[in-house]
C-alpha cells in the first residue's frame, strides 16, 4: 500500500501536526484528511496537506472544505461518511492515530 503524509499547518508556517499512514488508494486518503479536519475543526486558517511517497503534493484543503465533503462521502469504509452534525466530534476517538513532529 502506498504511504501518504498528512500536514496540517496554518499559511507561511511549518506544519503543527503530521502523520504518515499507508492506505490503499488516494480516496482512502481523502478520508483521512476529513478525519484530520474534524479533529482540527478549531484551527481558523490552516490546510490539510497530502503528500505521496514521491514527496508531491497531491491533496490541498482548507479545513472548512474537507469538512464541508464529510457529508458527501460515498465510500463505504470511510470513518466519517455517515455522521452528521455534532456526532462528528463522538467518532474523533476513532480516528485513525496522529503523532506531531517537527519540520
Amino acid at each position: 500500500m502506498p504511504v501518504f503524509s498528512f500536514e496540517i499547518a496554518q499559511e507561511g508556517k511549518p506544519p503543527f501536526l503530521a502523520q504518515d499512514q499507508s492506505l490503499a488508494d488516494i480516496s482512502a486518503a481523502w478520508c483521512q484528511v476529513e478525519a484530520l479536519a474534524v479533529m482540527a475543526k478549531d484551527s481558523r486558517g490552516s490546510s490539510i496537506r497530502v503528500r505521496n511517497a514521491e514527496g508531491h503534493i497531491i491533496i490541498f484543503t482548507g479545513i472548512a472544505t474537507a469538512l464541508a465533503t464529510i457529508e458527501k462521502c460515498r465510500r463505504p469504509d470511510c470513518p466519517l461518511g455517515n455522521v452528521k452534525g455534532s456526532e462528528k466530534a463522538a467518532y474523533r476517538s476513532r480516528l485513525l492515530p496522529v503523532t506531531v513532529s517537527e519540520h
